[in-house]
């Protein structure tokens, strides 16, 4: 094997060994987003379970607080909106990793509707 073998050998194998690094810190890039959806979409949850079974009509101004889950703090808002029948009111709840509340975006968003 002579010298020039080597080296063309050596610069593939740096090629490949690149590309397969971009894939791999791709991959866990990707993971981490999921994590963060899922946890964010529990906290969503919680939220609106505690909020359903407090019987509480929710207000129309954003009100913010904090959980903890999965060893992270997430800070979320909720608020209530009104619609065609006073009977019922949607309830939103948005979820995120910083306490930003107002300007970040977030991670989780959830939906549902409460009655009287």
């Amino acid at each position: 094997m002579t010298l020039l073998e080597v080296m063309i050998a050596l610069v593939i194998f740096a090629l490949t060994s690149t590309a397969v690094m971009n894939v791999i810190y791709n991959t866990m890039h990707g993971l981490s987003g999921m994590e963060e959806s899922y946890f964010g979409q529990m906290v969503a949850d919680n939220v609106l379970s505690q909020l359903k079974l407090a019987k509480t009509w929710p207000s129309n101004s954003w009100v913010t607080d904090k959980q903890e889950l999965a060893g992270k703090t997430w800070y979320y808002r909720y608020r209530g909106q009104n619609t065609q029948d006073a009977n019922f009111r949607s309830l939103e709840v948005e979820v995120f990793i910083t306490s930003k509340v107002n300007t970040d975006s977030p991670v989780a968003y959830l939906r549902t509707y409460v009655s009287r």
